[in-house]
């Protein structure tokens, strides 16, 4: 009975010592940091370009047709051949049109000596009509024939004149310098009015025809800034400049007409080659601009993360305007010297711990 009561008095104490102990605290855990890559965002000015792709054409370009028939006897430039203003490149056979041109000469000559010989009498008649030497009559008509002689003698010269611009047809000219770009005709060919013999380039100035959609051609003026790039040559851009602007729409694709123009006087460029072109319309001051891929896109909205007091993590909603290469313009949502998250931002949680990566 004493052992049992012993061991009641051992296990009550014990009992009250393990109930007056101190328990132990529960251990706390904490939230586990991302670590993240920041950028601190500025503002800057943003260039509007609209680009669009076309080919590069001459300047000017022309036809060379015959004025004149006959045998073709000789050309003087062939394709790819330099040309200079006024120079001759096609003679036709001008053996007919020179006989013409002395024929219509010779009449001249006979109608002025007839014209000499009238003139002298009419003078000399004038003289005694006021004495009644000659009548009235008598005088009238030698007027009229002097007068008739005086027009034939003016018909004959239109004539020379008329002679001589055939036979000089016969040389074809360059309208301008350029380069013979195509020869449509051989030696010995019989050549007819408004056959085509030659095609003349005038490649000092080339010129680039584009197409802009109507949204894009109501900010463009023809002082806006202008860079050509053609594809076939590894140099810089090349200054452009805008020449003409297109007043009215295509009725298929609804975009309208540009004409630029580059300055080609070292000859490199050629017709044909392909050319992309950037027109700076305007510019957009203090724009807000973040790497594309630093947005999030949820279901129902756009987000990004920037770092707040205290290194938490914050979810901003965005607003985004136009792209601009890897970058997009936030309308809304962030300002300048905001932190941005662009590394790690597709793991967070707003109030999640950051630790910023150098």
């Amino acid at each position: 009975m004493k052992t049992y009561n012993l061991v009641a008095i051992l296990v009550s104490g014990f009992l009250i010592f393990i109930s007056c102990s101190p328990q132990a605290e529960d251990p706390v855990i904490e939230a586990k940091s991302r670590s993240v890559r920041v950028k601190t965002i500025a503002s800057r000015d943003l260039p509007i370009v609209v680009e669009s792709v076309g080919r590069l054409t001459p300047n000017r370009e022309v036809v060379l047709s015959a004025q004149v028939s006959g045998i073709l006897m000789q050309y003087n430039a062939d394709v790819g051949a330099k040309v200079v203003a006024g120079a001759p490149l096609v003679r036709l056979d001008k053996a007919d049109y020179a006989l013409a041109l002395k024929e219509a000469e010779a009449n001249l000559l006979a109608a002025q000596a007839r014209l000499a010989a009238i003139k002298s009498n009419y003078e000399r008649t004038k003289r005694l009509l006021p004495d009644n030497v000659i009548t009235q009559e008598r005088y009238d008509q030698i007027e009229a024939e002097y007068k008739s002689s005086i027009a034939q003698v003016t018909q004959l010269k239109v004539m020379v004149a008329m002679a001589q611009r055939r036979q000089n047809k016969t040389t074809i000219t360059a309208p301008f310098g350029g380069y013979v770009t195509n020869r449509l005709v051989e030696i010995g060919q019989n050549i007819a009015v408004g056959d085509p013999v030659m095609r003349v380039a005038d490649m000092k100035t080339m010129r680039v025809k584009i197409y802009i959609s109507e949204q894009e051609y109501v900010h463009l003026d023809k002082d806006d800034l202008v860079e050509v790039t053609v594809e076939a040559f590894s140099r810089a851009p090349l200054v452009g400049q805008v020449d003409k602007i297109g007043i009215q729409a295509d009725s298929r694709t609804n975009t309208f007409e540009i004409e630029i123009l580059v300055d080609n006087s070292d000859f490199s460029l050629k017709a044909g080659l392909t050319a992309r072109v950037a027109i700076q319309t305007e510019v957009i001051p203090d724009a807000v601009m973040i790497a594309q891929d630093t947005v999030i896109f949820r279901e129902n909205s756009k987000e990004v993360f920037v770092v707040e007091a205290g290194n938490l993590a914050a979810a901003r909603e965005v607003k985004m305007g136009r792209v601009d290469g890897s970058e997009v313009r936030i309308l809304e949502g962030l300002m300048p010297g905001d932190t941005l998250v662009v590394e790690g931002g597709q793991y967070l949680k707003p109030g999640d711990k950051v630790v910023v990566e150098q």
